[in-house]
């Protein structure tokens, strides 16, 4: 069924989850958790590219009570694109207020992703790797401090390029790494603790694809 677990002597050591935004549309949450998922991380905001405003994920309250009232462990994240550690603090302090009164039991995470492929330039556009990684830094303290645990989400890129990885190794990785028919293992040197293998799988109450993770834990 094109989904992946991961198994040590026929037991199976991973737990089924996926991501989502409000670009998932209305999710039925109890066929959600029939289907198998164990956890959900569901997107709290972003900030733009291009204006760098903060925005928030219309449907995320929504989605979190959904999710927690099925039975369903729920983290977050966020898509940020902080060009300075006051940024990567405002993005903090955005996430701690938006999640706060929920039932958030799984990581919060900093998306970092190159943007790439779009008309105008990017602000994080010739950022350095030092900069990405003080902003990193800063983002999962304030996160830590707060009571929860931080995550770092990225692809290769992002791990590659775009940090320190000595500056971040005790901080928990999501790794994006799609299978393909040529591999259906990830390429990535590091500890992970959440891999994201497709942007194409199918859940039952939910339109459309959708993002499928599988988590070491």
């Amino acid at each position: 069924n094109n989904e992946i677990e991961y198994s040590v002597d026929g037991e199976t050591g991973s737990v089924k989850g996926i991501d989502i935004s409000k670009h998932n549309g209305d999710i039925d949450w109890e066929k959600v958790a029939a289907s198998g998922v164990k956890f959900a991380f569901i997107r709290c905001g972003i900030r733009g590219y291009g204006s760098g405003e903060i925005v928030a994920d219309e449907n995320f309250e929504k989605n979190v009570e959904g999710a927690t009232e099925n039975g369903i462990q729920v983290g977050t994240y966020f898509f940020s694109q902080a060009v300075s550690e006051n940024e990567a603090k405002e993005e903090a302090e955005f996430v701690l207020k938006t999640i706060e009164g929920l039932n958030i039991s799984c990581p919060v995470a900093i998306d970092v992703e190159k943007v790439e492929g779009v008309d105008s330039v990017p602000r994080t556009n010739g950022l350095s790797s030092e900069q990405y990684t003080a902003n990193i830094l800063e983002f999962c303290n304030i996160v830590s401090e707060a009571g929860y645990t931080p995550m770092i989400y990225g692809n290769i890129k992002t791990f590659a390029m775009l940090l320190d990885m000595e500056e971040v190794e005790g901080i928990q990785k999501w790794f994006a790494g799609y299978i393909s028919e040529d591999t259906i293992s990830p390429y990535f040197p590091y500890e992970f603790r959440i891999w994201q293998y497709s942007s194409e799988g199918t859940v039952d109450g939910i339109s459309g694809n959708v993002d499928m993770n599988v988590a070491f834990y």
